[in-house]
């Protein structure tokens, strides 16, 4: 066994989906976690539901993405209604270049059950009844005080400690990260419970009118998430089955009861973000960074696509593979890009709660003329589904740039190149004119002296919308092991020495030299 695998290196606060996620990146690459939670699983009464086709992309690298989508409903298709008449949709299974072309409904604690069996089955353990207390920064590490479940207080010392303890985190307040925002004025409603007569297909709806609006999206089963912003005159905080028909024959079309109600419960959004994701040796994940409105159902995944970022970062500096100023880009990649997704989601919020017969009427025109011309359905499902994350200069529609998602994956395939989970991947693209001898021997030579576990020629152009962008000359992809680019090296007039030099060159960025796990290479012939 390993130096790293004999003590615990990393503290992981939190076991919700981050913070397994999390944890089962570093156990996947030799790194023991110790992962705490101050309670043990709640009952099954969770928010978090749905998980986007990008999402499920990087579950498929950690190891739990086709066990997900086996136990969730396949969905790929949302409606939107206006004053119960049908004024839009957006279709999933028509985006291309990804390996889930839909999402997934779920629920949360299925999701947890599913990522701590995959967690133990690498080594791995939950101290539960376990809470974080204290904890004080050190040049060579985490000095962190912990309540054990016999209520004694221990002292442990980490490399690094990650705050995935949720939006009241205890991390973010003890290391003093500020956490500013707002609280929307709207609270929500939700249920998950049966709808007499309904089947549950796969499509989700939003409804939408002056007074509030709804969402049901099919669990499965007869089973649907049901969603309502609540009316100013409710103050419960236990809606009744009542509450719920009554806003089903307000806002919804068609006369609609409620089957077996398996929980109710109403919460209050927010709209904040910690100052910065990273301080020193602390990281923060998921709610406790950040916080979104909930319209749109990103939360969660935002969470998600942290706990992968930062994963294989950490793993890596701590097992002596990457340099340890890579871990400063943690911040400075997520922290934009949750931006983004949570100014999306905040606009959704906003635009489904218009009071106005104006502003109502200029909207639904909107999602009829986008809907029609499938102008709506091409600006919103990639970034729904999160596929337009990207980590440097926006994405160009014709070429490639360093920071976007490539559209590939980790599971096998014959028909496209697959990622190398553990580190980067070098694809090598001869271009669309070359002399094949001439590029035989450079990719002999990268083969041989650019460590490789393994060279592949794959026979064909990738499938998908990669060929359109690759550039007419040779070049070299590397690809990081979260599938986003990080560098274009031009091949096109170099000898098979210089190549191997400039390839070395781009890896030497974050790998050290001599690195413990050597970038995959693939070929990708013209």
């Amino acid at each position: 066994m390993t130096r790293d695998m004999q003590r615990p290196r990393v503290l992981v606060v939190g076991a919700g989906p981050v913070g397994m996620v999390l944890a089962s990146e570093l156990l996947a690459h030799g790194v023991r976690a110790d992962v705490i939670s101050k309670l043990r699983r709640q009952s099954p009464h969770s928010r978090a539901t749905i998980l986007w086709p990008r999402v499920l992309e990087l579950l498929d690298r950690v190891g739990v993405g086709r066990k997900l989508v086996d136990s969730g409903h396949y969905f790929d298709q949302m409606n939107y209604y206006s004053n119960k008449k049908m004024i839009g949709l957006i279709r999933f299974d028509r985006l291309r270049g990804v390996g889930y072309p839909f999402a997934i409904t779920i629920p949360q604690w299925r999701t947890e059950a599913i990522l701590e069996e995959h967690l133990t089955s690498l080594g791995g353990t939950i101290d539960y009844d376990t809470t974080f207390v204290d904890g004080s920064r050190h040049p060579d590490g985490v000095e962190c005080t912990l309540r054990l479940p016999d209520g004694t207080a221990q002292t442990r010392t980490y490399d690094y400690v990650v705050g995935a303890d949720g939006y009241n985190s205890v991390v973010r307040e003890v290391f003093g990260f500020r956490f500013t925002g707002r609280t929307l004025r709207t609270r929500l409603a939700i249920t998950d419970a049966e709808i007499l007569g309904e089947t549950t297909s796969s499509e989700a709806a939003y409804y939408l009118t002056r007074t509030g609006n709804m969402v049901l999206a099919p669990l499965g089963d007869g089973i649907f998430r049901v969603g309502a912003s609540v009316p100013d005159d409710y103050t419960g905080d236990t809606p009744d089955r009542a509450f719920f028909e009554k806003l089903l024959a307000e806002r919804v079309p068609g006369a609609r009861r409620l089957g077996e109600m398996k929980f109710s419960g109403v919460f209050t959004a927010h709209v904040r973000s910690a100052s910065t994701y990273s301080s020193g040796r602390v990281f923060l994940t998921g709610d406790a960074a950040h916080a979104m409105s909930p319209s749109g159902a990103q939360g969660l995944n935002t969470g998600i696509q942290d706990a992968v970022n930062l994963g294989w970062k950490l793993a890596g500096v701590v097992g002596g593979t990457y340099r340890p100023e890579l871990l400063d880009s943690y911040d400075v990649e997520r922290r934009p890009a949750v931006d983004q997704v949570s100014a999306l989601s905040t606009r959704l919020a906003r635009v489904g709660l218009y009071p106005t017969r104006r502003q109502t009427l200029a909207r639904d025109a909107v999602y009829r003329l986008g809907t029609r011309t499938q102008a709506l359905e091409k600006l919103l499902a990639p970034r729904l589904a999160q596929l337009d994350t990207h980590y440097g200069s926006r994405p160009k529609r014709r070429s490639l740039v360093p920071g976007e998602r490539l559209p590939l994956g980790w599971r096998e395939s014959s028909t496209a190149p697959v990622l190398a989970v553990d580190r980067y991947t070098v694809l090598l693209w001869p271009g669309v004119q070359y002399r094949y001898e001439r590029w035989a021997a450079l990719v002999r030579e990268l083969g041989a002296q650019v460590p490789a576990a393994a060279v592949t020629d794959l026979g064909g152009r990738p499938p998908g919308p990669l060929p359109a962008k690759l550039p007419r000359e040779a070049h070299a992809l590397v690809v990081r092991p979260d599938g986003h680019l990080d560098a274009l090296v031009p091949l096109d007039d170099r000898t098979p020495t210089s190549a191997v030099r400039a390839v070395g060159q781009a890896l030497a960025r974050h790998v050290r030299p001599e690195p413990a796990k050597a970038p995959e290479l693939a070929v990708l012939p013209a």
